[in-house]
């Protein structure tokens, strides 16, 4: 359909200049639907004043034609008719504006969203059926962009499309706002300093129980929470060590508050527990929490191992066999939740201090998701090499520190 017959076509009902616009906002840049609307509507009238035409006059209110009768019948239009695809809708868009105005939130960013009616689908769609869609936009489209231009004038806050804070949803259905409070993100290192805390919430039992009363998340979220009365948390940690384990090496988190009412807080208010200790928190995003996720980094183990039967100092330098590939099955500790693989891992450092013919400290470094336990103990077999294998000791770990990540 050329651009004077779809222009014509538009002219037989009644519509605005946002509508008529719209129809073409795939022609020209540099100009909004509304201005488009009016260079259009002006050419209507010129060809409606040449009287090649015949148009409805209830398009043109506001021209003065050379025309003397098309004048007179302007003159007869009182009043202008109800746009035909919005119901003039970009007239009344400040009542969404001052629903925005009352919401009491903390935020920088926000988007935009529409709910339509199921009036104006179906309008837009009956307009699409004898015009086409060819150089459109979508009614939500302009929709999304004009409120959010009004809302950046009158609040401040600025229009985000990827990652904002806030999302507004007008449902014009209901002549609801909705309001979405997207997670505040906040990135930071820890050291865990205490055995028998677990680095995530443990879940209760059936009995309404929980086995650790804390964890690593719950102590870094405590404080937070109160700054930015959030309805919940999630930890997103860079791995995670053994809960009888200390962590002396600092691990990358970024801990998640879902719904924060409060958005603009002080991080360095933020005073946490000694069982824990944290640094460089800084606001973060979700591409962030990916990166963590997906990181797979060396870590440098401690472990304190006890033998079964006296050994010499000299037989300690056998472990350097186990530098290199380390084969392991999932561990027997671990296979109520996971499958049973076979995964092959490096030892990529080794060094040893003797303590006594019984006992001796054990430092590694290694590939991310090699069982430390496991390399000490075999797990029957299933890890080989091992500490009890070379050895030909029963070895079993006593205790165990992550003294080193490296990210």
């Amino acid at each position: 359909m050329e651009l004077t017959e779809k222009l014509e076509k538009l002219m037989e009902y009644p519509i605005c200049d946002h509508c008529l616009g719209r129809q073409f906002g795939q022609l020209l840049h540099g100009y909004t639907n509304k201005e488009r609307g009016k260079i259009l509507r002006a050419v209507a009238a010129m060809i409606l004043d040449t009287g090649e035409k015949e148009l409805k006059m209830y398009n043109f209110p506001d021209f003065k034609f050379h025309h003397q009768e098309l004048s007179q019948n302007t003159e007869k239009s009182d009043t202008q008719e109800k746009c035909s695809v919005c119901d003039d809708i970009f007239d009344n868009l400040s009542i969404w504006i001052d629903k925005i105005k009352k919401i009491d939130l903390e935020y920088k960013t926000f988007l935009i969203g529409t709910k339509l009616s199921f009036d104006l689908i179906r309008k837009e769609e009956n307009t699409w059926d004898r015009v086409g869609i060819d150089w459109c936009e979508p009614l939500k489209a302009e929709i999304n962009r004009e409120v959010g231009k009004l809302v950046e004038k009158t609040t401040g806050k600025k229009f985000e499309l990827k990652n904002p804070d806030i999302n507004f949803i007008l449902d014009m259905k209901n002549n609801k706002l909705e309001v979405i409070i997207n997670p505040l993100f906040i990135y930071g290192e820890y050291q865990k300093l205490k055995r028998g805390i677990p680095q995530t919430k443990w879940p209760e039992n059936r009995d309404g129980i929980k086995l650790y009363k804390t964890s690593v998340e719950e102590i870094i979220a405590k404080p937070i929470m109160k700054f930015t009365k959030g309805k919940g948390h999630k930890f997103h940690g860079l791995g995670r060590e053994d809960i009888d384990a200390r962590c002396f090496g600092w691990r990358p988190f970024v801990l998640e508050i879902l719904e924060p009412k409060k958005r603009l807080i002080n991080l360095k208010n933020v005073k946490i527990p000694k069982s824990v200790h944290v640094r460089n928190m800084r606001f973060s995003d979700t591409n962030e929490v990916t990166r963590i996720k997906e990181k797979r980094s060396e870590k440098t183990y401690e472990a304190e191992v006890i033998l079964d039967k006296p050994i010499e100092k000299k037989d300690l330098e056998k472990l350097k066999l186990l530098i290199g590939e380390i084969y392991q099955r999932t561990p027997n500790r671990v296979l109520h939740r996971r499958g049973d693989l076979k995964r092959k891992r490096k030892l990529i450092s080794l060094k040893t201090i003797f303590i006594n013919s019984k006992k001796f400290r054990f430092i590694v470094r290694g590939e991310a998701g090699l069982y430390i336990k496991e390399l000490i103990n075999g797990d029957n077999g299933r890890t080989r090499p091992s500490v009890s294998e070379i050895l030909n000791r029963k070895a079993i770990c006593k205790n165990l520190d992550v003294v080193g990540i490296h990210v």
